[in-house]
């Protein structure tokens, strides 16, 4: 998944001598956090709502009600911005997106290819892309896997849900405690031979969620699933 998959285009911007009331007005109209700022049709800054607000005066201020609104309207956009902001292309994998605003505490990017702004991402656009990449809006159980230093262990887990006749909907691996876990989603409510399957394999489930919307299922599924996972459960090293 790319950058230019998730971001938002084309980019609402706001010109560099605008005023601080304009900047304002356009983010509540378009319900944003930032602006990129804009000079002769080239990015040379970006503004948040953050950045509007500690231009606010002071609540112990002596401006009376209606010098407030003449000096944001006054001020212009180019004295609050953060100027020369650091940008991504749309080519870059999302997740390198996500670094960078982790990284330099920032809740967006400007997407630019060469001197072209083609869009924005923000931190929501990656929170959205992590929920379609774990397939939780499929539905379907979700289960940790270790897979136990084996070999191979992606395409033996893979064939060990295929053999058990579940359709996998997502997979991903992360490293926890010096272990390599693998977090699955499968298309049934109630996957208890494949933890057993799994558990066979040498493949142990450490964690397993219920469909989303087990509540629905049959009532002597439900129970019977209710009555494993507590005797599981308790099987499990703590």
């Amino acid at each position: 998944m790319l950058v230019r998959d998730r971001m938002a285009g084309p980019a609402i911007t706001v010109d560099v001598k605008a005023s601080i009331a304009e900047a304002h007005g356009m983010m509540r109209q378009h319900d944003i956090r930032r602006l990129p700022v804009m000079q002769r049709g080239k990015l040379i800054g970006v503004v948040t709502w953050t950045d509007l607000m500690r231009a606010q005066p002071s609540p112990a201020s002596t401006l009376s009600t209606w010098e407030v609104p003449a000096l944001l309207r006054s001020a212009s956009v180019r004295e609050i911005m953060t100027p020369d902001p650091i940008t991504i292309g749309p080519d870059a994998p999302i997740e390198a997106a996500a670094v960078i605003m982790r990284r330099e505490k920032i809740g967006g990017l400007p997407v630019v290819q060469g001197q072209t702004l083609l869009g924005v991402i923000t931190e929501s656009d990656i929170f959205e892309a992590f929920i379609d990449l774990t397939g939780m809006r499929r539905g379907g159980a979700r289960l940790v896997v270790d897979q136990a230093g084996r070999p191979n262990a992606v395409a033996r887990i893979a064939a060990i849900v295929e053999a058990a006749g579940v359709a996998l909907t997502s997979f991903s691996t992360y490293q926890q405690e010096g272990r390599q876990l693998a977090v699955l989603r499968v298309d049934a409510p109630y996957p208890l031979h494949l933890v057993e399957s799994l558990g066979e394999g040498g493949f142990p489930v450490l964690h397993l969620a219920a469909a989303p919307d087990a509540a629905d299922a049959g009532r002597s599924s439900r129970r019977a699933y209710e009555e494993y996972t507590r005797a599981w459960t308790a099987d499990r090293p703590t």
